[in-house]
């Protein structure tokens, strides 16, 4: 499926600039920093449920740690 990015000026060449440095083209750039980003947000998500698990989990020590 295609799509068309819009970008200005600045992120435009920022884009050109990315490519050029990787030797990629510009859309093996943006699907590069979308994946990186959609990992990112993967890894936040976990993250935050591993931590809510041990904050219920653990709630009474975490308390008398907190004295």
């Amino acid at each position: 499926m295609a799509m068309t990015l819009r970008l200005d000026e600045s992120h435009d060449a920022l884009l050109e600039a990315l490519a050029a440095k990787f030797g990629r083209s510009k859309t093996e750039v943006v699907q590069i920093a979308l994946d990186d980003l959609a990992a990112r947000a993967d890894k936040s998500a976990r993250t935050r449920t591993a931590f809510d698990r041990v904050r219920t989990r653990d709630a009474d020590l975490l308390e008398r740690l907190s004295r």
